[in-house]
């Protein structure tokens, strides 16, 4: 799922962390605290992502307007 996204996220120094309770678990190379994750739960996606000090997150219903969402997220943490 959204294989070029993965590819992007990792060339943003992220690793996979292997959580097998989510669609990805990406953590920070050196600060693996600061994560970027897509869960599926009762139909809805959630998207976790940092800025600054925070974790944000939104849920969609839509893949694609989750896939349009993401590509904008990841374009803005390069």
């Amino acid at each position: 799922m959204f294989l070029e996204l993965e590819k992007r996220i990792v060339n943003n120094d992220y690793i996979n962390l292997h959580d097998n309770t989510k669609i990805w678990a990406f953590g920070k190379r050196d600060d693996i605290t600061t994560q970027i994750n897509l869960e599926k739960k009762n139909d809805k996606y959630t998207f976790s992502f940092p800025i600054n000090d925070i974790h944000y997150s939104t849920s969609f219903d839509d893949k694609s307007k989750l896939q349009n969402y993401i590509e904008y997220i990841i374009h803005q943490i390069h």
